[in-house]
């Protein structure tokens, strides 16, 4: 008979029962990852969504785990596999063609490496057109630190960072370095300047590294050199050890004393240091009390910002795209999808300055509208903030001087403070005010609207508004950069 098996010999030591129906999905030939759920699992992943919680996901769409058709473990190595066939040759190989790519897309691309002596790769930076239009319009202040290292080789990740018209932040570059020495540093800098069009910040924060402070002093010997406010307040909780004498070096921190008292708060620190190690402690830091100090800082733009606080928050962003012994193909594009993250809320920022109105609230309504008009919303606050408080001072004298009026004024209450404002009028009004918060921030201060009052102005004057702060800024910016003759191709004109 056809079709019909006979049992000739049974042999019961190589044999095994039978799966139930319930238990053949844990069959290895019946465990499968379809294309499209590696496909799935890898965009879930880049979404931030952890494999196990993809897999959970992938169970509960399927109605359980008999019918989602493979184990977890199963997921894990087909996500493996995908990755190590993504590399070309080698990981480097792969990092620096998804680089040339970007470069193939983006006409004013920026990408510069260098190899070791064993011919590999040392150090790396890379940036796009868009943040070289942040840069031109918002490159004034340059923040940068070395982060924590995000990579199987740990290479230190470097952010270079800013703050936008809406005081949000930008990023300039990246960088992934093999040290952190003058060296590398230096060659970090001058690559940044390249790439940048020689285009010189005007002030830099950074955290305190020695070998960082040289470069930047050997690098931008004209730029203003600002410690980070946070990062000097611990250090000295941690050399000093006494709450009394960290309260008032904390005080020399923050405060705008004049140079006169600053000087005296400093013999009082002195003289109350018990230790050699406070005593030498405080010496160091005053010798560099020019990079740290408000009272010695006072009149230098750094746009209101004193710690590297901006790093820091990007590297929560760039941590949260980052594993530890992530890939260096795996790092670079996990970085520019914090840059789009990040883009994305400027965009919003932007979208919100344009087709929404502040409310107005003080009785300088002319003053107040003009503001709201010009500057983005949170400088907005800020400005109008300080036409608030203009209501609390009193002139005490006014004088003729300096081919102007000088206005001595004090504040309701405390008639021991002092400021005094020099107006000037003619077609071309300026106003300048000893407090210096517009020379440090870029932020009319109050007694600078209370002199507008005095004086019946209905508009702020253009003197006193800070292009970068204002809603056209980067338009403004990039327009005035590109009439300079500045080499700028017809592509970064058209997105400026």
């Amino acid at each position: 008979k056809r079709d019909v098996y006979v049992v000739t010999n049974f042999e019961p030591h190589h044999n095994h029962q039978l799966v139930t129906p319930l238990e053949s999905p844990y069959l290895r030939c019946n465990r499968v990852v379809r294309n499209s759920d590696l496909a799935q699992a890898v965009a879930m992943r880049r979404a931030l969504v952890r494999t196990c919680q993809t897999y959970e996901y992938m169970v509960d769409q399927c109605g359980g785990y008999l019918n989602v058709g493979f184990q977890i473990k199963d997921l894990y190595n087909k996500l493996d596999a995908s990755r190590r066939e993504i590399l070309l040759d080698d990981d480097t190989e792969a990092a620096l063609s998804y680089l040339k790519a970007k470069g193939a897309m983006d006409p004013e691309f920026f990408c510069k490496f260098s190899v070791d002596e064993e011919n590999r790769l040392g150090n790396l930076f890379w940036r796009d057109s868009t943040s070289l239009l942040d840069y031109i319009a918002y490159g004034d202040v340059l923040i940068f630190d070395s982060t924590y290292k995000t990579n199987v080789y740990d290479k230190p990740l470097v952010l270079f960072v800013g703050s936008n018209n809406y005081r949000s932040t930008v990023m300039f570059g990246c960088a992934l370095l093999q040290d952190e020495t003058f060296e590398t540093y230096k060659w970090l800098l001058e690559t940044f300047m390249a790439s940048m069009k020689d285009k010189k910040p005007i002030s830099i924060l950074t955290d305190g590294d020695e070998a960082m402070r040289k470069a930047i002093d050997d690098v931008f010997p004209m730029s203003n050199h600002r410690l980070c406010s946070w990062h000097v307040s611990r250090n000295a909780q941690n050399n000093l050890k006494d709450d009394e004498l960290v309260r008032n070096f904390q005080a020399c921190i923050w405060e705008p004393f004049a140079l006169d008292e600053f000087e005296k708060k400093w013999e009082v620190l002195r003289e109350r240091a018990r230790t050699p190690k406070q005593k030498e402690w405080l010496e160091m830091m005053y010798a560099k009390s020019d990079s740290w100090a408000e009272s010695c800082l006072r009149g230098k733009f750094f746009g209101g910002m004193c710690t590297t606080r901006r790093v820091e928050s990007m590297n929560k962003y760039v941590k949260d795209y980052l594993r530890k012994g992530v890939k260096l193909f795996e790092c670079i594009p996990a970085i520019d999808r914090a840059m789009l993250r990040l883009r994305n809320t400027t965009a919003k920022d932007g979208f919100n300055a344009k087709y929404s109105t502040p409310v107005l609230k003080t009785a300088l309504t002319k003053l107040e509208q003009q503001a709201s008009l010009i500057y983005t919303h949170r400088c907005f606050v800020l400005v109008r903030h300080e036409i608030e408080s203009c209501s609390a001072l009193i002139h005490d004298n006014v004088m003729h001087n300096f081919g102007g009026r000088v206005y001595v004024l004090s504040k309701y209450g405390e008639p021991h403070n002092k400021w005094t404002c020099v107006y000037h009028g003619g077609e071309k009004i300026r106003i300048q005010c000893g407090c210096r918060k517009y020379e440090s921030e870029g932020i009319p201060c109050c007694h600078l609207f209370y002199v507008m009052k005095c004086e019946h102005l209905t508009e702020i004057p253009p003197a006193l508004i800070m292009k970068r702060w204002t809603k056209s800024a980067q338009t403004d910016t990039c327009r005035e950069f590109i009439s300079k003759g500045e080499d700028s191709t017809k592509e970064v004109v058209e997105m400026a």
